[in-house]
Formats: structure tokens, sequence, C-alpha cells
């Protein structure tokens, strides 16, 4: 990533909006996981004609596949949302946003390396069961130790991706989590505070 200059003065979102975010972000992201499940209940319920039947084995690939779009989902959704406003639908009920160092708005790429970069909403622990499901699946596809390595590590990463995030803003002087340091953007009130009167002259 190349270096952006730093707007002087810029002002920081407080450690407790980004908790606040963080909050409601996970429930929009249980409510995401829990309609694809039922997605993936439903089809399996027509599929054997509502229990009278058998299901085809084409309808528990169905399932898994649903299962597992549940992540690159999550992320389209969340790197749009960013793009076009700078925020998560958590950031926008607390009140904060993603802009670049230079105070200007994110580009698609940059929202996305983000993203990548062990972003707590992407390696979160309520995801570490889908993570852990493609280490499975990928496994008996590549019957490689590798690739079961990395999954595995994937899992692990989602359970401490929070934690981590917590503690680089926390350790940070301009309250950036590494995914912030690396793409040059920071995290700032949403709402522009009025200048104060100035005195007469």
């Amino acid at each position: 990533m190349t270096a952006i200059a730093t707007v002087p003065g810029l002002r920081r979102a407080r450690l407790e909006a980004r908790l606040v975010a963080f909050v409601v972000d996970s429930v929009v992201l249980l409510s995401f996981t829990l309609v694809l499940l039922a997605v993936a209940g439903l089809q399996l319920l027509i599929a054997s004609d509502f229990g009278k039947e058998d299901p085809p084995d084409s309808s528990f690939y169905a399932i898994l596949a649903i299962v597992m779009a549940v992540i690159p989902l999550w992320l389209a959704f969340n790197v749009v949302l960013c793009r076009w406003r700078g925020q998560t639908v958590g950031k926008y009920v607390a009140d904060i946003k993603v802009v670049r160092e230079d105070g200007q708005p994110l580009g698609l790429r940059t929202s996305l390396v983000r993203f990548l970069l062990l972003h707590p909403l992407l390696f979160h622990p309520f995801l570490a069961l889908l993570w852990l499901l493609t280490a499975a699946v990928v496994t008996s596809l590549t019957v490689s130790a590798a690739v079961l390595a990395v999954t595995l590590a994937l899992v692990f990463v989602s359970l401490a991706a929070p934690f981590l995030a917590t503690g680089a803003v926390l350790l940070d002087g301009k309250r950036r989590a590494l995914h912030d340091r690396v793409t040059g953007t920071t995290v700032v009130p949403a709402s522009t505070p009025e200048r104060p009167p100035q005195p007469a002259a």
C-alpha cells in the first residue's frame, strides 16, 4: 500500500464506539447466518417432500454450499457498505465511519484488503465453525496436511482476532487496528461537530 498523508488534527473514534459497532455487527452477522441456515433447511425440507421421502444427495451438497457461502457473502456485503458509506451497520449505529488517513473515502480495493487483514468482522468467533467446516471439506478434497493446518489456523484467528484488534487499538496512539495501519485508514466520528462561535472582532 502506498503511503497516505495524514490530515493534521483528524479526530479518532473512541474505543467504546468501536466496541458498540462490533456488538451490533455481531448481531447482524448472527441474523445473516441464521437466515442462510433457514434457507438451507427449507430446501432440504422441500427436497424431501416435507419429510415424506428421503432427500437426494444433491440436497445435502446444496446445504453445504449455502453454509459455506456465508463467509464470502458476508465479506462482500461489508466491503460494499464500507466502499459506499464508510460504515458497516454497526458503525452506522455507533455514528462512526472509516476513512483514509487523508480524510478521503475508501476505494473498493482498500475496503477489501482492510477486511482480509484479520478484521474481526471477517475473522469472527461466530464464523469459527464455518472456517472449521471449510477446513474439513477442503481437507477431504485435497488430502493435504498443509491445507488442514492453514484452515485450522483460520479457526484460531477467528477466535483471537477481536482481542488482537482491541489490543492494537489500545496500544496505537491513533487508535488504529492492524488492518487500519496497513491500509492507511482510520475510524473517525461520522458526525462533524459544529464549530464553536468565533468571538466578535
